[in-house]
């Protein structure tokens, strides 16, 4: 939450519906937040750590999206909630992360530079901002195109049109995909 691909963001009520199911059936919640500052309109990020401290929940964030460094490849993983009942699970984790990752030494600077608040994407997701104007323009040219709609994005950097199968009847997603690639020579 930030939703990908549609930019949805969703309320606190539609996410604590969600961790009453997760309640109910003893789940584990895992819960990407990697967008929770690319919002716009006044849209709100609500963590579902925070909402439900009663869950175990492992909630997934990192640089490439907020801090606009897709390369360097660094992101974490917090646990949160009663540990006790997910002991083994996390312990797999542990033991595959030791033997599968290694750290990007020169991203572990940035993230203590990126989190210690000498960097904001505020200025960005702001009306007037790169990424606010971007966002519009998209919603709105996508909006002009017959048989195409889009909902305007709250969150994250996508948008998610519905193609109106009545005026473009694609039946091959794929085909249609390469036949535009060589129409338009994108």
């Amino acid at each position: 939450n930030p939703n990908n691909p549609t930019g949805a963001v969703y309320p606190r009520e539609i996410l604590e519906g969600i961790l009453d199911l997760a309640r109910r059936h003893g789940l584990m919640v895992f819960a990407d937040e990697i967008y929770d500052q690319i919002l716009y309109d006044g849209a709100e990020h609500h963590s579902a750590a925070v909402l439900a401290p009663d869950l175990v929940c492992l909630t997934f964030s990192g640089l490439s999206k907020t801090y606009r460094v897709a390369g360097f490849r660094s992101g974490w993983m917090v646990v949160s909630g009663p540990r006790q009942h997910a002991r083994n699970y996390l312990e797999g984790l542990t033991m595959l992360a030791s033997m599968r990752l290694c750290p990007n030494a020169p991203a572990q600077y940035a993230i203590q530079a990126a989190i210690g608040g000498r960097q904001s994407i505020r200025e960005l997701v702001a009306p007037g901002g790169r990424l606010h104007e971007q966002r519009d323009r998209a919603w709105e040219r996508l909006n002009e195109i017959p048989g195409v709609s889009c909902v305007k994005p709250k969150g994250a950097l996508y948008a998610f049109p519905r193609i109106d199968p009545k005026v473009h009847p694609i039946v091959d997603d794929e085909k249609f995909v390469l036949d535009l690639l060589l129409r338009e020579k994108i």
